[in-house]
């Protein structure tokens, strides 16, 4: 079975309890044993083993939705593909939110995988959205930041928004650059442990953290909020079904740019 993945990740085994699901499962008796579902081991043939595996999975990439996104813009920086998409009839200098990709992604993987300029139109957020390629080489404060005010957006207080490794560059960077910079941060699958979150420094500002329960970093992502809670940081999100995928990134992207408008529009 095959599950719908963010750009380069490498697969997470499925976990029910101390079970593992591995596409391989073992001869047995001359059927195949497939472990973890419900409890005990199955005996199956092709057929069954087939249905079993699509049972399981994680989820199917939802459909995007039908509403006309506005206008995209594309342009390099310092040998460097910047992409930024307007919501429709955007006017004026328009707030922005800075979309970090994950391992392997690039500038386009936001809206060629995850349709964000979808989805930001059909929210009816004002605010527009940029990424870049190779962001952890890029100096967004000195550098993209100032792009960004140069092609018309208003980059007095942004906000930010990554998966997987970019979730731990979002978090990451909203500490770095402060409440007076950063109006709120979105944060799905964040490839970082509690330990390593600057947890203390995020307390002020306005945090959005989501996780898949078949995602090895759930456990992480749970405690993180917790945490957070615990400090008085305003933080919504949870765990929720999903893996370390693009589908869940699909699933939970219209709650996070609906609470990054809360706080970026203002």
């Amino acid at each position: 079975m095959e599950v719908e993945r963010g750009e380069g990740e490498a697969p997470q085994p499925f976990r029910s309890g101390k079970s593992h699901l591995k596409r391989r499962s073992f001869l047995l008796a001359g059927g195949l044993t497939l472990a973890g579902l419900g409890g005990g081991a199955l005996l199956l043939g092709p057929d069954g083993v087939r249905n079993a595996y699509g049972q399981i999975r994680c989820g199917t990439m939802p459909d995007p939705p039908e509403t006309a996104p506005g206008g995209r813009q594309r342009a390099t920086m310092e040998g460097r593909r910047v992409v930024i998409g307007l919501p429709p009839g955007a006017r004026g200098r328009l707030p922005v939110v800075v979309m970090l990709h994950g391992a392997d992604g690039h500038a386009l993987t936001p809206f060629d995988v995850y349709a964000v300029d979808r989805y930001l139109a059909a929210s009816r957020a004002r605010f527009a959205v940029a990424s870049v390629d190779d962001w952890p080489s890029v100096d967004v404060s000195g550098a993209l930041l100032p792009y960004l005010y140069g092609a018309g957006l208003d980059t007095g207080r942004i906000g930010l928004l990554g998966w997987s490794m970019g979730g731990a560059g979002a978090l990451r960077l909203a500490a770095e650059l402060g409440r007076g910079k950063v109006a709120a941060v979105a944060a799905a699958s964040p490839a970082v442990t509690a330990a390593q979150a600057p947890l203390r420094e995020l307390v002020e500002i306005p945090l959005w953290l989501g996780c898949g329960e078949r995602d090895e970093w759930a456990p992480q992502t749970e405690t993180m909020l917790k945490g957070l809670k615990a400090l008085g940081a305003t933080a919504e999100g949870g765990i929720s079904r999903g893996c370390h995928d693009a589908a869940y990134r699909r699933r939970v992207l219209p709650d996070q740019l609906a609470f990054l408008a809360r706080h970026v529009e203002t």
